[in-house]
């Protein structure tokens, strides 16, 4: 399954917080393995969220240089070049759940343009290589225009929307980005109860199922959690809360998420198969 997490703005709804929290609660519920990485280079990236300043570590490999670069830079250009196989990927993976969750990494050694041109050329590869090593992928795209990011969502299984209660995003989603609904879910970030923005309120606006929208409150101590790279502990800790608890309505949207987002993920997989086992 290929599971991309985007927004139609950038830095502001969320998105790599999201991601990190929710790929995490999945693997804790569900016996899939999971694959997460993204479409552009920075700093603050999925990798921090996960393990803080922790650099990928050096390629036990030949023909690994500073200009290949040891993340999925490198991984691009070994596809690019045709000079790998079906092990290859293996090599560029940052375990970051045991036998469940994995990440790979950036070595932010090049630009983002050729970046992005170099896994435009080679997605379709690189998808190929994940299918074989775990049971889903999940892609955090740019919103920015990229060349990737248009081919990640059109080969998606799912999009996760990531929206907030703000009236001209939601208007600019919804006018320009309709063809991407009937395979979407949205997340509604920093989610507040009495905005008059409300998840009802959103659904009967545009037309959408309120099963499919998943409001998530912020949360103090997960910014915290996921700016100090300690985003895996957060979840683990706090997955069992009592009601009584502050972080419990946050980490039951994370949850609710999760569980939406594999099972809409697994119906959709589904019947995307269905015309092909009646041929």
């Amino acid at each position: 399954m290929k599971i991309v997490f985007w927004s139609n703005v950038n830095e502001r709804c969320g998105v790599t917080a999201n991601l990190a929290a929710i790929s995490v609660a999945s693997v804790i519920r569900y016996p899939y393995s999971i694959i997460t990485m993204e479409n552009r280079l920075r700093h603050h990236n999925l990798g921090r969220a996960y393990m803080g300043n922790s650099q990928p570590g050096q390629l036990q490999e030949v023909g690994s240089n500073y200009y290949d670069g040891n993340g999925i830079e490198g991984l691009m250009r070994k596809i690019y070049r045709g000079d790998y196989h079906s092990d290859t990927l293996k090599l560029y993976l940052n375990e970051i759940i045991q036998d469940h969750l994995y990440y790979i990494p950036q070595g932010r050694v090049i630009h983002n343009e050729v970046f992005d041109y170099e896994f435009d050329r080679c997605i379709q590869t690189l998808f190929s290589l994940i299918e074989e090593k775990a049971d889903i992928c999940i892609v955090e795209a740019t919103s920015h225009s990229s060349l990737s990011t248009k081919i990640i969502l059109d080969e998606a299984d799912l999009i996760v929307v990531n929206l907030c209660q703000n009236q001209i995003i939601l208007e600019d989603f919804f006018l320009n980005y309709s063809s991407l609904i009937h395979k979407a879910i949205f997340i509604i970030s920093g989610y507040r109860t009495n905005s008059r923005l409300n998840c009802r309120r959103i659904a009967s606006e545009y037309n959408i199922q309120l099963e499919n929208i998943i409001p998530i409150p912020d949360n103090e101590m997960y910014q915290c959690a996921f700016q100090n790279g300690s985003v895996v502990e957060y979840v683990y800790r706090n997955y069992f809360l009592t009601k009584d608890h502050p972080n419990y309505i946050f980490i039951q949207s994370i949850k609710k998420a999760a569980y939406v987002m594999i099972k809409k993920a697994e119906l959709l997989t589904k019947l995307k198969e269905m015309p092909m086992c009646g041929r």
